[in-house]
């Protein structure tokens, strides 16, 4: 009967099953307490674009807050903002929900990992649904960046990575997969080819010069979002806003945790005889997923469903059981917001217990990056203990 009920979890389809289940109870209580805000502000970034209204202006007659989505965004959005608003509600969030799903799907693991990886997501999925977001579809895109990269000469990991980065600019930092492209002259054409398509998309719908200029209005309204999260009108859960609230230094510079942080990044980049090893291609993929989240001051509980599937796969490729044992119990607590939900008083009451949210995540991407450049040193005492056998 137990090994029946294990074989039962351990199935991808009752994965899915869990994940749409999710999906629909947050979809009904969306329905149920006319809570729409944020699928208002993507849907209505259509509208907007028909009547080249501005893309980032506030439209407080029809929801709160403002789009922070690149204008390629409001056609991505006009397949669902064309159905009645409790429908469309009900797609889109079943479209990020079984996209990310998919991609997941798509790595270079047994079935098994992949379902350890779903069930590890299912709290961010909770926190991704209840809010409406796209981070989830941000996530997918990321992922395929990596597992498409030599299908087609990288025609699809390219669309991915412009596709990702034109709508939220996270999507950036696929381009490192460049490294793992077995066509680098065709992937960078393909670059250009999709960047070009998705910069002139919006122009179907909507004059050169207002498609222009929103491009100048999103880039406007980021710096403004920047700024108003970084003196605290907004949460900063990033490990940037981890440490202002922990020194309670709010003019701590972004400049100089995006340096400190690029340059970890970047190190294990220096095994270049690794670039065609499955692990090391699947650490780097890890750290894509993190670090755009941990260095955004626009990071959310929402936020960190892209940074989760990171952790499921350091948890998959992780040998040590007491780093597992104890970094994830931590982070799910966490992420879970058990201290939100348990001392709501204090919480409220103290921005660093928010954002401590970013702590764990922050700690299994330094992990991932020394398991990054522990596969070189593993590669390096093979080849000399095979030289020295010789």
């Amino acid at each position: 009967m137990a090994l029946l009920r294990q074989n039962f979890f351990n199935n991808n389809r009752v994965v899915l099953s869990i994940w749409v289940l999710i999906t629909l109870i947050f979809v009904v209580d969306s329905w149920a307490t006319h809570r729409f805000n944020n699928y208002l502000i993507f849907e209505n970034t259509f509208r907007n674009l028909l009547k080249e209204q501005s893309l980032y202006a506030a439209y407080p007659n029809f929801h709160n807050d403002t789009n922070h989505y690149g204008p390629v965004f409001s056609i991505l959005i006009a397949p669902f903002a064309m159905l009645h608003n409790w429908i469309g509600l009900l797609f889109w969030n079943l479209f990020n929900c079984i996209v990310l799903f998919k991609a997941i799907q798509t790595l270079p693991l047994s079935t098994e990992k992949k379902v350890i990886i779903g069930y590890i997501a299912i709290p961010c999925l909770i926190e991704s649904m209840l809010n409406q977001q796209f981070n989830a579809t941000a996530g997918a895109l990321m992922i395929l960046s990596y597992t498409q990269i030599n299908k087609k000469q990288g025609f699809w990991s390219a669309m991915c990575i412009v596709l990702g980065t034109f709508v939220k600019l996270y999507g950036v930092v696929g381009l490192v997969f460049f490294f793992f492209s077995k066509q680098k002259t065709k992937f960078i054409g393909w670059l250009v080819f999709w960047s070009i398509v998705f910069f002139l998309l919006p122009m179907l719908f909507a004059s050169p010069q207002f498609v222009a200029r929103s491009y100048i209005d999103w880039k406007n309204s980021l710096i403004e979002k920047n700024l108003s999260n970084i003196m605290g009108a907004a949460g900063d859960i990033s490990i940037m806003g981890f440490f202002r609230k922990l020194l309670h230094v709010r003019q701590l510079s972004n400049l100089l945790f995006i340096a400190i942080g690029s340059l970890l990044f970047l190190l294990p980049f220096r095994f270049i005889h690794l670039y065609k090893n499955k692990k090391f291609q699947l650490m780097i993929l890890s750290s894509v997923l993190l670090f755009p989240v941990l260095f955004s001051t626009g990071a959310e509980d929402c936020t960190y469903i892209i940074s989760i599937a990171a952790v499921g796969l350091w948890y998959v490729l992780e040998q040590n059981r007491s780093a597992k044992n104890v970094l994830l119990p931590v982070l799910l607590f966490i992420t879970c917001n058990f201290p939100l939900l348990l001392f709501p008083v204090f919480a409220k009451s103290h921005p660093l217990s928010l954002s401590v949210l970013s702590l764990p995540y922050f700690l299994v991407w330094l992990r991932v990056l020394y398991l990054a450049t522990q596969v070189g040193h593993e590669t390096i005492e093979e080849n000399e203990a095979e030289m020295v056998t010789a």
